[in-house]
């Protein structure tokens, strides 16, 4: 099975006016994509780990922008501790920009970049105090006028413009395609919302036992994945901004899948079998929960407000309604609004039915990791 290649940030339109990214900003996307991904391909922690990533930008281009965006997008880890009293101790991902604009906020707001998440994320504006300190978010934000080389330590990583220039040059005299992305692992999580009834109809409870999913991942390995590949992306994409939405969402979760490994490997001294992912289930599913937060906030969604929850909350005894009214607050096209971004904890007692896609979704990574690689 060669590789699929699709260019598929083509696809996606801004939520206010429909009209298409200029062409600047989708090759940055797909350089932020390859940089960050290649340069965080060794980072991870264990479960037990106190440590964090600190990711330091010097520098406030479009270009430095979109890496923001990436990181946030990829630096997801089993580590986080939402539920820490102590805020300092959950392990959230850093995001330093050097930056002495005044407006920075508002750029890194802007659709193409950071959108919704700097509203919800615990965010430190120079002196200024910690907006949202206690944010469930594992992404924080911090902007500062400079950058104290002496504090650099064993878990930061410092990104220039000059290092991601010098990348992407190197990619294209390589002959390296960084414009195109191969969607087979995207395409394979896909799948997954297909089993349906399989997943549906497991009741919410002992979501983490492995064993309740055995059917549905026999079904998923052995028939699933074999039907032909088909693109991820179409031309009849292109006028359903949702549809597009929820395909890159697949893309940002399967380029976390290697992370995921390796987080794995490091509890288990590189020896990993099944019964690991299993052990390591619940742990992986609320960090697959994290990252799905952030990604939704870039792409443009935002939780329920005070108002949009008492209604859904005063619907609880009308099962149709509240969905009809959970899926018109999702699919605003303008201002998309999801009941699921919230806590991990909050998510257990407003809308549990959907963790046991995350749990059977973390159950199928090393399955289709490995139909990838039997097939290169």
């Amino acid at each position: 099975m060669s590789k699929q290649q699709e260019k598929v940030f083509e696809f996606l339109r801004r939520k206010e006016n429909g009209e298409k990214y200029d062409s600047v900003t989708v090759k940055n996307w797909y350089i932020a994509r390859s940089y960050v991904l290649d340069r965080l391909k060794d980072v991870s922690y264990d479960p037990d780990s106190n440590d964090h990533l600190h990711v330091v930008l010097l520098g406030d281009t479009p270009l430095m922008l979109c890496i923001a965006r990436q990181v946030a997008l990829s630096a997801h880890y089993f580590n986080f501790k939402e539920d820490n009293e102590d805020e300092s101790q959950r392990n959230r991902t850093v995001i330093t920009l050097i930056s002495k604009k005044n407006d920075i906020r508002n750029e890194l707001e802007k659709e193409e970049f950071l959108c919704n998440l700097p509203k919800f994320c615990k965010f430190v504006d120079r002196n200024s105090e910690p907006e949202n300190k206690d944010s469930f978010i594992d992404i924080e934000i911090h902007i500062v006028d400079d950058y104290l080389v002496e504090k650099k330590g064993n878990n930061e990583l410092v990104f220039t413009k000059e290092d991601v220039e010098a990348f992407y040059k190197s990619k294209m005299e390589a002959g390296i395609d960084i414009f195109s992305i191969d969607t087979r692992k995207a395409i394979f999580a896909k799948r997954i919302y297909g089993i349906g009834s399989m997943i549906d109809n497991l009741p919410a409870e002992d979501i983490y036992n492995s064993n309740r999913y055995a059917l549905a991942l026999d079904v998923f390995q052995y028939e699933t994945l074999k039907a032909p590949l088909k693109p991820l992306m179409s031309e009849g994409d292109m006028g359903n901004l949702n549809r597009v939405r929820e395909n890159l969402s697949n893309i940002f979760c399967s380029d976390c899948f290697e992370t995921r490994l390796l987080g794995i490997q490091r509890c288990c001294n590189g020896n990993v079998n099944k019964q690991n992912w299993r052990e390591f289930n619940k742990t992986m599913s609320k960090s697959e929960h994290a990252r799905w937060v952030v990604e939704r906030l870039i792409m443009g969604y935002s939780p329920l407000d005070s108002q949009q929850r008492f209604k859904d909350e005063s619907l609880s005894c009308y099962k149709k309604k509240r969905e009809q009214y959970r899926k018109q607050l999702k699919y605003n096209s303008l201002n998309p609004v999801h009941i699921d971004i919230c806590s991990y904890a909050d998510l257990r007692c407003i809308n549990p039915e959907d963790l046991k896609y995350d749990s059977f979704l973390m159950l199928a990574i090393p399955i289709i990791l490995e139909k990838v690689r039997d097939n290169e």
